[in-house]
């Protein structure tokens, strides 16, 4: 099981070092400085304000859009017989390696050898990733659970949630 926060920032994290490299091999193929400056600035505020909105439609419960009605469906960890993992972290991994690979050879090839725009289809998956992962968090502070993917391993879509441990105190011990 993997928890579905850090499922999404990691995909995040996948998708900015292809931006990250693609840019540097664009750059290096057409040159650093844009041809039109003011339209790559209006094209990434554009950018950021369709994600933005984007995130804001699949935070509320409109059906079609809402992702938040599939977090309040997700079945408790007790009822699929699976086990939490009791340290589950980020630091395990911080990329998706799948992820990385398939947007590496899609986007990199392209925006070297024919359009650099096509970064911008990256930038907007990895701005998509950072709402969801949001929306998530904020889904999981204001339950008190977390949500995990994966308790059926043929079905990693199906979501289900766990009770927050308590939080720990200064010295690190658990509160009694």
């Amino acid at each position: 099981m993997d928890r579905l926060l850090h499922h999404e920032l990691r995909a995040v994290f996948s998708v900015l070092a292809v931006v990250a490299v693609s840019v540097t091999g664009a750059g290096l193929a057409h040159g650093f400085a844009p041809q039109e400056p003011g339209k790559v600035a209006l094209y990434l505020a554009g950018l950021l304000a369709f994600a933005a909105v984007w995130t804001f439609l699949k935070g509320t419960r409109l059906r079609g859009f809402s992702w938040v009605r599939d977090y309040d469906r997700a079945v408790p960890v007790e009822d699929t017989g699976t086990v939490v993992p009791a340290d589950s972290s980020l630091r395990d991994g911080w990329f998706n390696w799948p992820v990385l690979v398939l947007f590496l050879l899609f986007v990199l090839p392209i925006s070297v050898f024919w359009e650099p725009w096509v970064i911008g289809i990256a930038l907007w998956s990895a701005l998509d990733w950072l709402g969801q992962a949001a929306l998530v968090a904020h889904w999981e502070r204001r339950n008190g659970l977390l949500l995990w993917r994966g308790h059926v391993g043929s079905r990693p879509w199906e979501l289900s949630v766990s009770r927050r441990p308590p939080t720990r105190t200064a010295t690190g011990e658990r509160p009694a």
